[in-house]
């Protein structure tokens, strides 16, 4: 939740207008400095909590006497997956601050105190590919079934073969950042791209109200006055006329929203992305696979192809192709990527997204300031347990 409405806030897609704490104002707005040690670095800490789960039970899969050969490729693949996609989370939030690509070494008892010092952003994107490539090729050799069961919100996904699909989507995420188009093409090529199947195909975050789990966080009753999560504006008013996203996405509030630590600024709509507390959440999906295939042939200078995927983005919106609305653009690389990120805020809207796409683009200059205190941040600030950290065990 905190992941998503952090990028959200910065990336000037909705802000979390929560009466009883104006820091998601504040602080992600820019008016105070973002505090190392607050609410906002929970997001790194639980990605951090689940890539340790993931080096565990790689761990766990390696000291098995009842796993054969095959099922254990299948779990560290299944892992390396897992892992790659949450490091990559956590240094996005991160930017050129870096993380810690090595924490403590589980085969060497004694050392937690001592984990991998922070390395550039650079240098943790190569480590976070090659970790999902590990877990592709472990996933290759893996048989026809995993030895484990995977939640419901993996079907479609729940063989080697298949997870493969998924890994390689995570590929193409990584590939992007790392501004290299041929291979992020090849990676999305392999995925589960479909430029005519279902747009919201892939796998999702489950969500349930029993015991032990946790419901949609992003979910809200109409007209919520103690947490709505208000839509900038500008995601409105910059719409193309008649896309269905803007609609399907947002609601009109019955009163719009006054944010205290906002003078003078009311919010007339609110996210309204799920209808229940038990819906799913996507954690990729293909409209996101198409808009990276779109993305790596315009990079590469594959025009037509481009705009092909595009249309197929546009076209589901409800929108007319780029030949009939937008005819100038068809055949400039420039204007073909402003459409492309227009298209990526609109399809995956408050999906955690905007404030990266603005920030690779050197775009962070462009997004609206509602308030003359307000700055748009370009990362988020280490955590103060990290600098603790390092203070009571240099390297």
């Amino acid at each position: 939740g905190n992941f998503y409405r952090i990028g959200a806030g910065i990336g000037r897609e909705a802000y979390q207008s929560v009466s009883s704490d104006s820091r998601w104002q504040t602080e992600i707005l820019g008016t105070i400095p973002i505090d190392p040690a607050g609410i906002f670095n929970v997001s790194y800490n639980g990605f951090a909590a689940t890539r340790r789960r993931a080096e565990i039970f790689i761990k766990s899969t390696e000291t098995s006497n009842s796993l054969s050969a095959e099922e254990k490729l299948g779990a560290k693949g299944f892992a390396n997956t897992v892992k790659a996609y949450v490091l990559l989370n956590q240094l996005n939030l991160q930017g050129k601050n870096g993380i810690r690509i090595t924490f403590t070494d589980l085969n060497a008892p004694g050392d937690g105190l001592k984990p991998g010092k922070f390395v550039s952003y650079e240098e943790a994107l190569a480590e976070i590919k090659k970790i999902v490539d590990e877990g592709d090729t472990q996933l290759a050799g893996a048989g026809n079934a995993f030895a484990f069961t995977l939640t419901s919100g993996y079907t479609g996904f729940n063989t080697p073969a298949n997870f493969r699909k998924f890994n390689r989507a995570i590929a193409a995420r990584v590939a992007m950042y790392q501004k290299d188009f041929p291979s992020m093409l090849t990676a999305v090529n392999a995925s589960f791209l479909s430029l005519n199947g279902s747009l919201i195909a892939g796998p999702v975050f489950t969500f349930s109200i029993t015991a032990g789990d946790i419901p949609n966080p992003f979910f809200k009753v109409v007209n919520d006055n103690n947490t709505p999560d208000v839509v900038h504006p500008s995601f409105i008013t910059e719409a193309e006329v008649g896309d269905k996203r803007v609609t399907s996405k947002t609601r009109l509030r019955a009163t719009p929203r006054a944010v205290a630590a906002i003078p003078g600024k009311t919010y007339a709509y609110e996210v309204a992305l799920y209808t229940a507390n038990t819906q799913s959440a996507p954690i990729i999906k293909n409209e996101e696979l198409v808009l990276m295939y779109a993305e790596a042939n315009i990079q590469t200078g594959n025009l037509a192809e481009a705009v092909k995927a595009l249309d197929v983005v546009r076209v589901a919106a409800g929108l007319p192709t780029l030949a009939v609305a937008k005819p100038t653009v068809v055949s400039s690389k420039d204007l073909l990527i402003t459409e492309l990120l227009n298209q990526r805020r609109y399809s995956l809207f408050f999906e955690g997204h905007r404030w990266f796409d603005m920030r690779r683009y050197n775009l962070l200059a462009t997004l609206p300031l509602d308030a003359p205190s307000h700055k748009v941040y370009e990362l988020m600030p280490r955590p103060q347990s990290e600098v603790d950290w390092d203070v009571r065990n240099p390297q």
